[in-house]
């Protein structure tokens, strides 16, 4: 066998592995099998998909019901009984969550150059890069997301994108993707002043301020950033996962509990906060970072039922520049039902 290498023929196994078997130019669509791997990775990597419910949408939008005011129950005496007095009439009220399908989708051109010595290698970093960058958007969707784009972007709690300043912020062109719906810390009804270090005291506070929700501990969780995360670890009252014991259940992501509250932590939240947990952009107190204590069934993320609006990757050849071109895409919907059930920290102090 020759040891020169058919370019024809490496550029045919690329789309075989990438895009089905389809020689012709074009767009062809990324095999069902590629797809569910990439999609298992993204799972893996993003500890929120495990975490909170999920929605099977059929349609683009779907109003989903929660409650504003629950029954009320009364005392039936005796005489009560006899008279045939019936007990007060009360109400469950509601209000709807409106779930709106949105896309996520990239554009990735990949020289032909690039693929001439090598396929194996060149299919696995695609791969994982494509499902990492996935995973680390829609974690930072979820939470960072704002859908106010006015004011040149000051209002927006990540503030105006800029290389140097703020690589967290958004803008029209550069972390677009912030402002497809209201995250985590945008969505908070509760919040807690740190102004400094965090300390144990804080969780207590949220715990109390989340009220009714915080009545089963294993429906919390707490969500900290990295910066805050090192500082837990050395916090003896984090009772980390090896220390759990025989038939615990253990969520992805998961580093510990406090109170008998889960822990996740995320590279995803910014340490440039200032005191209210948003950016301001003003440098002298841009030294802050954020963490949220939330129930975890409040937040709902919409996955469509239609498969290739789930996750897919168009592959179109574009021969006049010597590459090819991958569309990676997904459709995802989320929102909060109960705002009073998000606790967020403000004005931790980044070390």
């Amino acid at each position: 066998m020759s040891e020169e290498i058919d370019f024809n023929d490496v550029v045919e196994r690329v789309k075989n592995a990438l895009a089905g078997a389809s020689a012709a130019a074009g767009g062809t669509m990324l095999p069902t099998e590629t797809a569910d791997e990439i999609i298992a990775i993204v799972y893996e990597r993003n500890f929120m998909r495990g975490l909170f419910p999920a929605l099977p949408m059929s349609r683009k939008t779907v109003n989903v019901p929660s409650l504003t005011g629950s029954v009320a129950f009364h005392e039936q005496t005796l005489t009560d009984t006899q008279d045939g007095t019936a007990a007060t009439e009360s109400s469950q009220t509601t209000a709807e969550l409106v779930m709106n399908l949105k896309t996520m989708i990239a554009n990735v051109p990949v020289g032909n150059y690039l693929i001439a010595y090598g396929v194996e290698g060149l299919l696995s970093v695609l791969r994982d890069d494509i499902a990492s960058r996935l995973a680390y958007n829609e974690q930072s969707l979820l939470l960072n997301g704002d859908t106010v784009i006015t004011n040149g972007y000051v209002n927006n709690i990540n503030g105006l994108y800029h290389a140097s300043t703020n690589p967290t912020g958004t803008s029209a062109t550069v972390n677009d993707y912030l402002q497809m719906f209201d995250g985590l810390r945008k969505s908070a009804g509760k919040s807690v002043l740190v102004s400094g270090t965090f300390a144990l005291s804080h969780i207590r506070e949220a715990i109390d301020k989340l009220g009714v929700y915080a009545e089963n501990r294993d429906d919390l969780c707490m969500i900290v950033p990295r910066n805050l995360e090192v500082q837990l670890l050395g916090n003896t009252d984090l009772q980390t996962v090896d220390k759990y014991g025989a038939g615990a259940t253990i969520l992805t992501g998961e580093i510990g509990r406090i109170y008998g509250i889960a822990v996740f932590a995320t590279s995803a939240i910014a340490t440039n906060l200032g005191w209210d947990g948003t950016f301001d952009g003003t440098a002298a107190v841009a030294t802050k970072t954020t963490a949220l204590l939330l129930h975890r069934r409040s937040p709902l993320i919409g996955n469509p039922t239609i498969a290739d609006r789930r996750f897919s990757i168009d592959f179109h050849d574009d021969p006049t520049k010597d590459r090819f071109i991958l569309i990676p895409r997904q459709d995802i919907a989320f929102g909060v039902r109960y705002a009073n059930a998000i606790c967020r920290f403000n004005g931790i102090n980044t070390v």
